[in-house]
């Protein structure tokens, strides 16, 4: 348990995790993008290289306003405390992937959404996927990456250059 040290969290099954997670980029506490997550069919994990569908939209995507609001207002200022980790800033560049946890057919305005997993180790810009190397493409490099993409993950970058220097000056 947590007085022995461990940091294991034990969660209920989400059923509804078939239709997919949402996952929230943020640069400390600004939300960067979203990405729903959907497992291929028959499946629960959207892990990439899974046969999962990505869908991107912005960070004030209309459909999960309620959720956003609630995270970045309410829920982001008590998660270091909840590590007991008070005196610490968020990560730099972290994702959280939020589960629908309601009945089908509840209100987006009454939705519930359980957070499934805080990542602040091993994230990457998912714009930049063109030009990650695999089995099919041996040979991607940074010119894969469309212009457009090339931008978003450009504005992250810099994001997390201003984000970086205010943790530093403290």
């Amino acid at each position: 348990g947590k007085e022995a040290g461990g940091q294991l969290v034990d969660q209920r099954f989400c059923p509804r995790i078939v239709e997919g997670e949402l996952r929230y980029n943020l640069v400390k506490d600004a939300l960067v993008g979203i990405i729903h997550k959907k497992p291929k069919e028959g499946g629960i994990s959207a892990v990439g290289g899974t046969g999962s569908i990505y869908t991107y939209y912005g960070p004030e995507e209309a459909k999960f306003a309620n959720l956003t609001k609630g995270f970045l207002e309410g829920d982001l200022a008590k998660i270091m405390p909840a590590l007991d980790l008070a005196e610490e800033p968020v990560p730099l560049w972290w994702t959280t992937d939020f589960i629908l946890a309601s009945p089908e057919g509840t209100p987006a305005e009454e939705e519930k959404w359980i957070v499934g997993e805080f990542n602040c180790s091993c994230v990457g810009i998912s714009k930049c996927l063109a030009a990650y190397c695999k089995d099919d493409t041996p040979n991607a490099t940074y010119d894969d990456i469309v212009d457009e993409d090339k931008a978003e993950a450009k504005r992250y970058g810099d994001l997390m250059g201003v984000k970086a220097l205010s943790i530093m000056e403290g």
